[in-house]
């Protein structure tokens, strides 16, 4: 058994009747409004709002829904210490203030922000947005509800606790408005950490259970909410009568298809709401994952017939079950998505080594074949003269001192090749005969310091041949070839280096930052 398998095993009825005690109903509140009392059965709050680009400097632990009242300078207030400020509750919530919040022309000063206990008025809220409105851009956000204990209040909470001569000629629209709403108002702000989630409304309405969606859409409406089945187009469309009619609806239902859509239609929404969140908990922290996914398909399973979920206790246990199995699939897959990328990333790194070692290759053999070659069509005098550049004649004295060394530094006249016979054919030609009276530049011989005099074969070894003009063009240009390979040798091989090290640093960084290192190591090992 795998870890997360304590989720399966059964509760005791007294552990459930403690848990639902304090359930909400549909509509409203029951005899309990106090949030601490509340928080502990229904441990989710949900807000509908129009997304906004987040600031790419954002981090988690900084406010993602702040108060209007401190919508300008959330950053800088906690550092007032004469201002309100938002990341300290007051000790005592007023009724001024949620008269300030339940007003729309004194909204902009509220130091509230409003969030809901139920889902079904979530969805209901932001239908009604998204066809009113001109942004569709409408998504709903899943808060846990016990990271905000001790700066939320509900709102029925503070309306019930004024007293007549200090309440709004509103008073009572505002208090039907909170009960039907579950209105739930937390100071100052709510922190990133405690969002789980904020998902489209168009990617939860396909996820409906099939009491609250239209078996039979019309043709003409060609749009996300034209599937959902209650009226959303009618005038003065209450929320108490959407949960009238969705109740109806469930009722109406068969028992196979109420079963279904408590089970199966409860988890799949809620997986829908948790998706992100509960896909990337599912690897950290199955348990955590799984135990409140099953929180939030048990509230919606319980919202059509609080009664006939509590008459059929084995739901709660096929919903738990349900929600272990898609867990299980969620980690699995997560696993299977890290070991790939991790394939993938190797691959990608021996590519690259692959590449940069065919480049220098390819670029050995370039300079190895780019030294050009002599022409066929070069005549005999070209290579009699190729001859006897790198085989001088010099016409010199006799020399009988042995540290003096003759120095040639320019033939003047070009030497007129001759077809000379040779004695034998054993015999190479071994002298070229110049003109009658060549013209030689007789450097006058250079006085050295005394040392062995090398003997005239030594010299004739040690005499560099005179290079070509193209040769001497393309070493001006472009630098010796040796020079030039040993460049591009240095640089293939720099490359391959840096390259290497960067992948081989990306590996290492994904093995340890990533949720799967020890799977990411066990593939690689």
């Amino acid at each position: 058994m795998g870890v997360g398998d304590s989720e399966l095993s059964l509760r005791s009825p007294v552990d459930a009747s403690a848990q639902e005690r304090h359930a909400l109903p549909q509509y409203g509140f029951g005899a309990e409004v106090s949030f601490e009392q509340l928080v502990d059965s229904n441990p989710f709050l949900f807000r509908v709002h129009t997304p906004k680009e987040p600031s790419p400097f954002y981090d988690n632990t900084e406010p993602y829904f702040v108060g209007q009242m401190f919508a300008d300078n959330v950053s800088s207030s906690a550092f007032r210490a004469s201002t309100t400020s938002p990341y300290r509750a007051p000790s005592s919530y007023t009724y001024a203030d949620v008269a300030r919040h339940m007003d729309w022309t004194t909204r902009a000063t509220s130091p509230y922000v409003s969030t809901s206990f139920s889902f079904a008025w979530a969805i209901w809220e932001a239908t009604r947005r998204y066809h009113h409105g001109m942004k569709h851009s409408v998504e709903i956000a899943v808060i846990d509800a016990k990271a905000l204990v001790g700066r939320a209040v509900t709102a029925v909470e503070l309306l019930r606790d004024s007293t007549p001569k200090d309440r709004h000629k509103d008073h009572w629209k505002w208090y039907r408005y909170a009960m039907e709403a579950q209105d739930v108002l937390v100071y100052g702000y709510v922190p990133g950490t405690a969002v789980l989630a904020s998902v489209a409304l168009t990617q939860l309405l396909a996820k409906l259970p099939s009491y609250m969606l239209n078996p039979d859409p019309s043709p003409l409406k060609d749009t996300p909410i034209s599937r959902i089945a209650w009226d959303y187009e009618r005038k003065k469309y209450s929320y108490k009568l959407f949960c009238q009619e969705m109740s109806d609806r469930f009722l109406r239902m068969s028992v196979d298809r109420r079963m279904r859509d408590t089970t199966a239609g409860s988890v799949r929404l809620a997986i829908a709401i948790l998706r992100p969140w509960f896909h990337k908990l599912a690897s950290d922290d199955f348990t955590t994952a799984t135990a409140s996914a099953c929180e939030l398909a048990l509230g919606i399973a319980r919202w059509p017939g609080l009664w006939w979920v509590r008459e059929h206790p084995e739901i709660r246990d096929l919903v738990r079950c349900l929600v272990h199995i898609v867990g299980e699939e969620a980690r699995e897959a997560r696993r299977t998505q890290a070991l790939a990328d991790a394939t993938r990333m190797q691959d990608i790194v021996g590519g690259l080594e692959h590449l940069a070692r065919t480049y220098h290759v390819r670029g050995s053999g370039h300079v190895a074949f780019s030294t050009p070659p002599v022409s066929s069509t070069a005549s005999v005098a070209d290579e009699d003269e190729a001859k006897a550049d790198r085989n001088p004649v010099f016409v010199v004295g006799p020399s009988v001192e042995p540290e003096v060394k003759v120095k040639v530094t320019e033939i003047l006249v070009a030497p007129v090749v001759e077809d000379i016979q040779p004695e034998t054919k054993e015999t190479e030609v071994t002298a070229v005969e110049m003109p009658s009276q060549p013209e030689t530049i007789i450097v006058q011989p250079e006085a050295k310091e005394p040392t062995n005099a090398p003997t005239p074969a030594a010299e004739e070894s040690a005499a560099p041949a005179e290079p070509s003009m193209k040769s001497v063009v393309t070493r001006w240009l472009f630098g010796s070839s040796e020079e030039a390979e040993a460049s591009r040798d240095y640089y293939a091989r720099t490359a391959s280096a840096l390259l290497a090290g960067f992948f081989t640093g990306a590996l290492v960084t994904l093995s340890i930052v990533a949720q799967h290192r020890r799977e990411i190591s066990n593939h690689f090992t």
